[in-house]
């Protein structure tokens, strides 16, 4: 998993903050990184008042829905959470979906509907097949209505403002995103909450959303195919043309996309059927960066099972990916091969960086990289190989206050199909070639690589003061050497997934080197050891990650400074794409 979603359509602040708990518990355990998306309800209809009995339905029954909030729920009424149907555009005919949230379509719960009438905020409707309505949480969805509400509700400004800002949430997914104008509200809100780091996943699952994907495409920083939703109101023979549409629009634009509902059947089956299984590669092979789960993991019965299947199919679809005839397409799209081609430098050295690797056969290509920007261009063009992604951390200033950069990129950098990120420390770059040193090391130790192989090394320009990242760019090829440095760079699991860079113990008292971790940490943390003889001791906690309470440690260990000793920390492992 490289992204853990947390869906306020349900549950409390309170039950999610113990689940993302549990989620920085396992980080610890696991020492793996994992990027927190808070799933916003947006202007999604369910249905109120709900009593304890069951709502039975029969085909061919009348059944009225009601914009009355009062109304209690029944088989003849359901109240919904839409103030009026006015100026929505339903009209007799219209198809209605009314079902439990995270439906699959295989459940006798859901109850689909014709309009017949409309009488002001009511819709007479006639029922076209029996069910029993239940479920948590009962969603209305209707094909050709105009929705016309916030696309923040009150609890997802509230949820956003508090529980996000609290646990500083790398992604806000944007449910049943209409146009540019709900991404910018979304941005505003994030920027006014000081969550200028969290980036914005637009959701495409009504029409409104798919007509106007070209400009959501512009403004957004992923954006997620939400078959589910939109699968209602499309035609069944037209939901492959908008998803193959859909996936090469984003894979041009160099765009992380993500489609929902794949393995519908493992919600409460031990396998995918044939076509969820063919389902599922051929998103690969049309360019998805990843999956998203709802149904098999919200309430299914082989929630790993399910992970394990679907990460499977999607290794062996990666081995069937022709790059080669994708980056030619993409080169021509670009018009790379004219005397006039449409591309930047950055993305020039980035495409350069690929070709060469899939040229001399290259076993990793390394990227270093601030804002992360690199490794989203070297990814467009999804080489074959992994993608190192080496965030080196930055020291920002607000006007107020100064900060470093560089846990959130390397989380959102999971969401970018092959990267493996890890976070460095800039001040290692001092030293000409330090930082490749280290990288090639900690790949070697964990197998990226091995004696013999080369390595692809991209940077693209950027302007900046920092020694670590020149303005020039550069594409670098470099043959691992049995070489070992004195020793090797270890992660910091319950920190985050930094790096904490050895040195030797002369320069910790008089350097910084740890995480991006300013000088204090370190002198407090080189003290510790020194007075200890050499033995662990506790330090202060790391300032990067004092959102996350997790303790710091320090060590001493034949004269290296080392964070992994303890029992929350240990070795960072690459995130499976």
């Amino acid at each position: 998993m490289a992204v853990a979603r947390f869906d306020f359509s349900y549950g409390t602040m309170e039950y999610h903050q113990q689940t993302l708990d549990n989620l920085k518990l396992a980080q610890q355990q696991s020492s793996k990184l994992c990027a927190v998306m808070l799933d916003t309800m947006g202007p999604e209809i369910i249905v109120l008042n709900r009593c304890d009995s069951l709502i039975n339905i029969v085909a061919g029954q009348t059944i009225t829905l009601s914009c009355n909030s009062t109304l209690p729920a029944s088989s003849t009424v359901l109240p919904i959470s839409y103030p009026t149907l006015l100026h929505t555009g339903i009209q007799p005919g219209a198809s209605i979906f009314v079902g439990q949230y995270l439906f699959t379509g295989s459940e006798t719960s859901s109850v689909y509907l014709t309009v017949q009438e409309i009488h002001g905020d009511n819709a007479v409707c006639v029922a076209n097949n029996s069910c029993i309505l239940e479920g948590l949480q009962l969603t209305v969805h209707i094909s050709t209505m105009k929705n016309e509400a916030p696309i923040l509700s009150e609890y997802d400004v509230q949820a956003i403002s508090k529980w996000g800002l609290r646990n500083r949430i790398d992604y806000v997914s944007l449910s049943f995103c209409r146009s540019a104008a709900d991404v910018a509200a979304c941005r505003g809100l994030l920027d006014r909450c000081g969550l200028k780091q969290t980036l914005i996943m637009a959701k495409l699952e009504n029409l409104e959303g798919l007509t106007n994907y070209k400009e959501i495409l512009d403004v957004a920083d992923l954006i997620l195919f939400s078959r589910g939703n939109l699968g209602i109101c499309l035609d069944p023979e037209k939901v492959f043309l908008s998803q193959k549409l859909l996936l090469r629009e984003c894979n041009l634009a160099g765009k992380p996309v993500f489609v929902t509902r794949v393995v519908d059947t493992m919600t409460d089956a031990p396998r995918p059927t044939r076509a969820e299984a063919t389902d599922v590669a051929n998103l690969v092979l049309d360019g998805t960066d990843g999956i998203l789960l709802g149904s098999e993991t919200f309430r299914g019965k082989y929630v790993i099972q399910t992970m394990n299947t679907v990460l499977a199919i999607c290794k062996q679809a990666e081995k069937c990916f022709d790059q080669g005839e994708y980056y030619r397409s993409l080169m021509e799209y670009f018009g790379a091969y004219t005397a006039n081609p449409n591309m930047s430098k950055a993305e020039a050295l980035a495409s350069s960086a690929v070709r060469a690797a899939d040229k001399i056969n290259a076993a990793l290509i390394i990227v270093f990289t601030v804002t992360g920007r690199t490794a989203r261009l070297v990814a467009k063009y999804k080489p074959a190989q992994k993608i190192l992604t080496l965030v080196v951390p930055s020291l920002n200033s607000d006007g107020l206050k100064w900060h470093w950069t560089g846990d959130y990129q390397a989380r959102q950098c999971l969401a970018v199909r092959g990267c493996v990120p890890i976070s460095v420390d800039a001040n290692v770059g001092s030293e000409a070639g330090k930082i490749l040193n280290y990288a090639i090391e900690y790949a070697k130790a964990h197998g990226l690589v091995k004696v013999g192989d080369t390595v692809v090394v991209s940077q693209c320009p950027r302007h900046t003061d920092s020694s670590v990242m020149q303005e020039a760019g550069v594409v670098k090829l470099v043959t691992v050497t049995e070489q070992a440095l004195p020793y090797l760079a270890q992660a910091c699991g319950g920190c985050r997934g930094h790096i904490a860079v050895p040195i030797d113990p002369h320069a910790a008292r008089h350097a910084s080197g740890l995480c991006p971790l300013p000088n204090p940490w370190l002198r407090a943390a080189a003290a510790a050891g020194d007075e200890a003889g050499g033995k662990p001791h506790t330090a202060h906690p790391c300032p990067v990650c004092t959102n996350s309470d997790l303790p710091a440690a320090a060590g001493f260990n034949q004269g290296s400074y080392q964070v992994g000793s303890f029992e929350h920390l240990g070795n960072l492992a690459p995130a499976s794409s």
